[in-house]
């Protein structure tokens, strides 16, 4: 497997896209806010960091670093291109955090709440990447 995100900043539009896409799949987006999850996502190679908050009204997104009013429930610490294979339904979450590809850090059990319902979100991450010149990170 080649490496598929050389820069960070490819990983997060991806990912903002990701949650702004949300709206078009309204059970999904109701599932996630269900959640109440504040997920952070630490990558490295290259190194960034990715919070996804649900714990209000709506899904949002910060890249960088977490405000310091936002605090996650748990970290996945993996690297860029786990995360891409991840969204594009490439990697299995469970045997990825067997295999040490995705390490949690925090509250377990609220990431294997969100795990199941963001399935539909798979296809809607891949055609965002066809859709904004990003298919250099398409598998």
């Amino acid at each position: 497997m080649g490496k598929q995100v050389t820069e960070i900043k490819q990983l997060y539009k991806a990912l903002h896209g990701l949650v702004e896409s949300m709206d078009q799949s309204p059970q999904v987006k109701k599932a996630v806010l269900d959640t109440n999850l504040v997920l952070g996502m630490q990558y490295k190679d290259p190194e960034g960091l990715f919070i996804i908050d649900a714990s209000g009204d709506e899904v949002v997104a910060y890249d960088g670093e977490c405000p310091a009013d936002v605090e996650p429930k748990v970290t996945l610490h993996l690297t860029a291109d786990i995360a891409n294979r991840y969204w594009q339904g490439k990697t299995n979450f469970m045997i990825a955090m067997q295999k040490g590809d995705i390490r949690p850090v925090g509250d377990l059990g609220a990431i294997l709440k969100l795990v199941p319902v963001l399935g539909p979100m798979f296809k809607v991450y891949t055609d965002y990447l066809k859709n904004n010149d990003m298919t250099d990170m398409v598998l």
